[in-house]
């Protein structure tokens, strides 16, 4: 499609789920196309599905990667896109240690890392990185401004699904000033509560619930502080394929349109082609209904019996012989040597040889890995991981990554006490050779 902006005005045009594309008189730029299946490592699928995603977008300026993860950052889909409109800058935020840089060099991509603003004309984008002062830091929001003719600054902000504390809300709105659209998260992905209980458990429904409204709050608080004229919930629109589809239901992932309950600024634009901009902000082709669970049923039946990556790399019958015990040490001595996390919290890894992996993620403690018998008392506070050997040697190798297997749902948890350490879950990022 042509770029074509009739008005001095930032147009914003929603493809599917954080892949929006947003153009000024002076350049359009594609944020976050997500359109691989399978991504983290076979687990995530598009409901509903976009056909034809290159054609639709159309040519385009620039292309904006808030952050790694494959939801956002889709290297496959990005180098089709190349192939069929020519290499575009790509443009990240600047963080340290940058692994989203790394990450796309590897792929064979080369990133633009945005230091200070780029002004086109009477366009200005600027990048702001979430930091928390952890070396996991990945996120970014970006900042969209066309200056008229007649001194208004049309402004677009784009949050992304940042968990942003106080301090960030108030940089971004110091930056942005006054805004017209914000994009922004309104649900969380992620594994909990569906991974932390059996199916079977009371508990898991109400967690569920519990998790959306926690989420829908962040959103309440977020829009107050940037108070835009027009706010678009967006992103984290999936759904889990292969042996995982029992646990769609247990998500807690909202629909946007149950924001429109509570928030009268609220937007949901329709999929592949809803659009609105800043001069009138009056949206064309919006969604006020949910989406029909028979089309989600339809859709989780064409993708149950998906295999995992994993699945398709190792047989069964080679699980005995993959070195897990070996790998374990030099894994965990490379985890504790990046550990941001000050008490003891023990993670639990059953093996296949009936012994329980049992590592410290205290970076005090200088004894940081045992192996306890499969019946013995485990240690607490801990997060037993139950994981299919194969997978887990492909994160052990950095086959795979422990971030991915947690957002995809890859394995299961159970922590005593059921509370959320975060330095201690960052910890397991690292827990590769």
């Amino acid at each position: 499609m042509e770029k074509v902006v009739s008005k001095e005005a930032i147009s914003v045009r929603y493809i599917y789920s954080a892949c929006v594309i947003t153009t000024t008189p002076d350049l359009s730029i594609l944020h976050d196309p997500w359109f691989t299946e399978g991504i983290y490592d076979g687990s995530w699928f598009h409901f509903p599905k976009i056909e034809n995603p290159l054609e639709s977008i159309g040519d385009v300026d620039f292309i904006y990667v808030s952050h790694i993860h494959p939801d956002h950052y889709d290297s496959d889909f990005l180098k089709k896109y190349f192939e069929k409109y020519g290499v575009k800058k790509v443009l990240i935020a600047n963080h340290l240690p940058n692994h989203l840089a790394g990450k796309m060099r590897a792929d064979g991509i080369e990133p633009t890392i945005l230091t200070e603003k780029l002004t086109i004309g009477k366009t200005t984008v600027e990048i702001i990185p979430q930091k928390t002062g952890s070396i996991s830091d990945i996120d970014s929001a970006i900042i969209v401004k066309y200056q008229a003719t007649n001194d208004k600054t049309h402004c677009v902000v784009n949050a992304n699904d940042i968990i942003f504390d106080e301090e960030m809300r108030s940089q971004l709105k110091s930056v942005a000033n006054e805004v017209d659209i914000l994009l922004c998260g309104y649900t969380g992905a992620g594994p909990y509560p569906q991974t932390y209980f059996d199916t079977s458990n009371d508990k898991l429904l109400a967690e569920a619930n519990n998790k959306k409204l926690a989420f829908f709050e962040r959103y309440k608080t977020l829009v107050k502080t940037i108070d835009a004229k027009v706010n678009i919930p967006f992103a984290g629109k999936y759904i889990l394929g292969g042996k995982l589809v029992g646990l769609n239901d247990f998500r807690g992932v909202a629909d946007p349109v149950e924001v429109l309950e509570f928030d009268e600024k609220a937007v949901v634009l329709a999929d592949n082609g809803g659009e609105i901009d800043t001069d009138n902000l009056n949206p064309s082709r919006i969604r006020k209904e949910k989406y029909d669970e028979r089309e989600k049923i339809k859709r989780i039946q064409e993708i149950q019996t998906m295999r995992m990556d994993y699945e398709r790399l190792i047989a069964k019958e080679e699980i005995e012989q993959l070195p897990l015990k070996r790998l374990l040490f030099p894994a965990s001595r490379n985890a504790v040597s990046k550990s941001e996390c000050d008490e003891n919290y023990y993670f639990c890894i059953r093996l296949p040889n009936e012994q329980v992996a049992v590592i410290n993620a205290n970076k005090n403690e200088p004894k940081f890995l045992t192996f306890f018998d499969k019946s013995a008392a485990l240690p607490t506070p801990h997060s037993e991981i139950i994981i299919d050997p194969r997978y887990l040697f492909g994160l052990l190798t950095n086959v795979y990554h422990w971030n991915n297997a947690e957002v995809g749902s890859q394995y299961d948890t159970r922590r005593v006490p059921n509370s959320l350490n975060r330095k201690a879950q960052a910890f397991l990022n690292y827990l590769a050779i």
